[in-house]
């Protein structure tokens, strides 16, 4: 079977996502297509978009399926996403959002790079902002005791984003919203612990016995001064989920609680990314092998 993969290359998840996926179907003939280049597209029996909706692609493929990250969803999208045979969605979350949508919503979960190598314990704190809007940097920003990685200041190559994720036992990914949140997973996949926000798709999938969640007071549209929800862009589905503040900062004040957390549950938080992984890599496997 020819699979088509097509993304755009934002310089934040795509790329890595459309490597994932690629991963995943290892058995298949595929071949991805950044859609930022002059490309001569083949005919495949199915064509997989990520996030974004490229109209002059439908035609190359027998059937298309359109992977949604429903924060991202702006009304062009909404409207042709008639055009796909098939959507697929990270969280019951997101499979409700957008039932109504669309006649075949499919949820798979999703999958994420195990970085695991050679953790050490530094009893350090670090929130990765990347290069995303939606990381809730402002959180941690006046926090002496995290470091603040930020990709549009700091180049990280690949070994320098697996050496700091392995060498900070507590990462902080409080986002007002994910899809899915790799870095979160990533975090896991190294044993350290993870203080996140209660975002839908972090309550679906994480065992509330191995993160902190912190709680949240409000869940907003639109809020002037953050990026994320302040935009000209109408995006139907995208909302914030801020942390309690309080709760946030009384959490990390008991460092040496959370520190002795991740020690004794480092093996435990690996395992369950293991699983979750599998699990939905499989998930995904089967779902493009009998749709």
């Amino acid at each position: 079977m020819k699979i088509n993969i097509y993304y755009f290359d934002n310089g934040v998840g795509m790329v890595s996502d459309s490597i994932l996926i690629k991963n995943v179907l290892y058995e298949y003939d595929v071949v991805t297509y950044n859609v930022s280049k002059n490309n001569v597209y083949r005919s495949s029996d199915i064509g997989i978009f990520i996030q974004n909706v490229w109209m002059d692609c439908l035609d190359h493929n027998q059937k298309n399926i359109y992977i949604v990250n429903e924060e991202w969803l702006n009304p062009d999208e909404i409207f042709y996403m008639k055009e796909f045979d098939h959507l697929i969605v990270k969280s019951e979350y997101a499979k409700q959002l957008l039932i109504n949508e669309h006649k075949s919503v499919i949820k798979t979960g999703f999958f994420s790079l195990d970085r695991n190598f050679f953790p050490k314990n530094t009893n350090k704190i670090l929130h990765f902002k990347g290069k995303s809007k939606q990381k809730n940097t402002e959180l941690v920003k006046n926090n002496k005791d995290v470091l603040i990685l930020d990709s549009d200041i700091n180049y990280l190559s690949e070994n320098d984003l697996v050496y700091e994720l392995n060498n900070h036992d507590i990462h902080i990914c409080c986002s007002l919203y994910e899809g899915w949140g790799h870095y979160l997973w990533e975090a896991m996949s190294c044993g350290k612990l993870v203080i996140c926000s209660e975002v839908p798709v972090f309550k679906e999938y994480l065992d509330p016995e191995l993160v902190k969640f912190i709680p949240t007071n409000g869940i907003y549209k639109k809020v002037m001064g953050y990026e994320f929800l302040d935009t000209k862009i109408y995006y139907k589905y995208r909302r914030g989920y801020f942390v309690d503040e309080y709760i946030f900062k009384e959490t990390l004040k008991d460092k040496n609680v959370l520190l002795e957390f991740q020690k004794k549950n480092s093996e435990k938080i690996k395992s369950y990314f293991l699983q979750v992984n599998k699990t939905n890599k499989e998930t995904f496997l089967n779902t493009i092998k009998f749709i």
